[in-house]
């Protein structure tokens, strides 16, 4: 049996279980049985969806030392004997401690998923697939018996996302905005709001405006833990420019169709580069700030900054650059073909062999 550890909630979103989903995917048809172990069961029906069986420890996302008892007397009840026999756990969450990582190894072999290094941690293996991942001198600080899996080479991509299939058109006129699974700072909302002030001849401050949309229709991507579902809905009726999205399965159909992407830096971010949608990020979260700067700085993909700190300043850079986008086939062009350099879709593939070649 292979357990794998994550969270998702309407705090902390999706991208914990769905990177996990595509690993346990992957670790599935290299022969293993997978099971979840999940705090709550928000994300269960999601979990089951793909074909995996969940255990809920009824607990709190962010308190995981409380769950140690009951984990480890489940983990030590497959323990079949010496190093070699000992099950493997992939933990997948910012809330672990080197307390609850060193009694977890008493009894498993333990793969941590890790985007930020806050701290060097006691583990068998660890992944960090982020386009940042070969600079944080992991290396240099853990122990060359922890297996290290860094870069963009084991990025874990659902099946949908690999391979091409993308034309970069003359027109750009559908534009993709897309928060990840949640949105605790409203970013679609006001960004659905300034649009249609934008497409009735209002600007910001309510005086008229010159910059009048032309030919674009704005695909919104609701999450399951977007709370402004409906009023978005609302606004979208009758729009004639805004497209709301919910529950959606065929993303990378979706992504396909658009000619530009606003996305939050999470894994959407690597979803978009292995389609090619030229992309103008911005981030919510500390996680997602490391993951943004690195793009911008390695990569054409343009850095709209911190809305929770700022959100008209970064709305008001979505709008020009866009617009620059809409404009420039041949910068859109650029783009796309780094993008997909970066990603080639057989992360999830490695990681799997890499993590089951454990011992």
């Amino acid at each position: 049996m292979f357990y794998i550890r994550a969270d998702g909630n309407e705090k902390i979103g999706m991208g914990h279980v769905m990177r996990t989903l595509t690993i346990a995917e992957a670790l599935r048809k290299q022969g293993e049985e997978v099971l979840f172990l999940t705090a709550d069961e928000k994300p269960v029906r999601l979990i089951e969806e793909r074909g995996f069986s969940a255990k809920i420890l009824f607990t709190h996302y962010d308190e995981m030392e409380v769950e140690l008892p009951q984990l480890m007397t489940l983990l030590m009840g497959n323990v079949g004997g010496g190093e070699a026999g000992k099950p493997k756990i992939l933990v997948d969450s910012y809330f672990v401690t080197e307390f609850y990582l060193k009694n977890l190894r008493l009894s498993a072999k333990v793969i941590l998923m890790d985007d930020e290094k806050r701290a060097v941690y006691p583990c068998d293996g660890l992944v960090n697939y982020n386009i940042y991942g070969k600079t944080l001198g992991y290396e240099k600080d853990y122990p060359a018996e922890t297996k290290l899996f860094l870069g963009c080479e084991y990025l874990p991509l659902r099946e949908q996302f690999r391979g091409g299939g993308y034309e970069v058109r003359d027109a750009a006129e559908h534009i993709l905005l897309t928060t990840g699974g949640g949105d605790h700072c409203h970013m679609a909302l006001a960004a659905a709001r300034r649009l249609l002030d934008k497409a009735k001849g209002v600007d910001v401050t309510g005086r008229a405006s010159r910059d009048v949309p032309c030919g674009e229709t704005w695909h919104i991507v609701c999450g399951p833990y977007q709370q402004d579902t409906e009023e978005l809905e609302e606004l979208a009726a009758g729009s004639g420019i805004l497209r709301i999205h919910k529950n959606v399965t065929g993303m990378s159909e979706l992504m396909r169709f658009c000619d530009i992407a606003v996305s939050a830096a999470g894994s959407t971010l690597y979803e978009l580069c292995s389609i090619g949608v030229p992309t103008v990020g911005f981030y919510v979260a500390e996680n997602q700030r490391r993951n943004m700067e690195a793009f911008a700085k390695l990569t054409p993909v343009m850095n709209a900054g911190d809305y929770s700190a700022d959100s008209e300043r970064v709305l008001d850079f979505i709008g020009k650059e866009v617009e620059v986008l809409r404009r420039e086939k041949t910068l859109r062009e650029k783009i796309s073909q780094v993008m997909r350099m970066l990603v080639d879709g057989k992360g999830a593939e490695r990681l799997a062999e890499g993590i089951c070649a454990l011992r």
